[in-house]
């Protein structure tokens, strides 16, 4: 039984590409050797990710994100337990999107942030959406 976890988090500053290249080279080196797979979008000065593995593993990793600086206003948006994993073959996806590209990948004419700091815990959540478009894919 694997747990998972999702969020969407304000990033606290501008990251170049370079920057985020570099936090996916060691998140994605960590994950690997802790059993954590999963997919991280940035979307305009957010973070959307989806985590899962082992529920201690997870529990730490996410310790470390909520006292991690790069992260302002952290709000989960579904966790739980699943037998099989999402994104088995990925130590972290990475997706950038633009806003033209969001809205063209989960069909929102108006898709904006405030959207994705709505209700939490509900499947129809556009993160949500927004992360299970990849995994059809996949």
């Amino acid at each position: 039984m694997f747990k998972y976890l999702s969020y969407v988090s304000h990033q606290s500053h501008s990251l170049t590409d370079a920057a985020l290249e570099k936090i996916l080279s060691r998140a994605r080196l960590k994950n690997e050797a802790e059993g954590i797979t999963g997919m991280l979008i940035c979307y305009e000065g957010l973070f959307i990710q989806f985590l899962e593995g082992e529920e201690e593993k997870i529990n730490e990793l996410f310790d470390k994100i909520t006292s991690d600086q790069r992260h302002n206003q952290i709000l989960i948006l579904d966790d739980g337990y699943s037998e099989t994993r999402k994104f088995g073959d990925w130590s972290m996806a990475f997706e950038k999107l633009d806003h033209k590209k969001a809205e063209k990948i989960i069909g929102f004419k108006e898709f904006n942030k405030k959207d994705l700091f709505a209700e939490a815990k509900d499947e129809d959540h556009p993160a949500l959406q927004l992360l299970q478009s990849f995994v059809n894919d996949l």
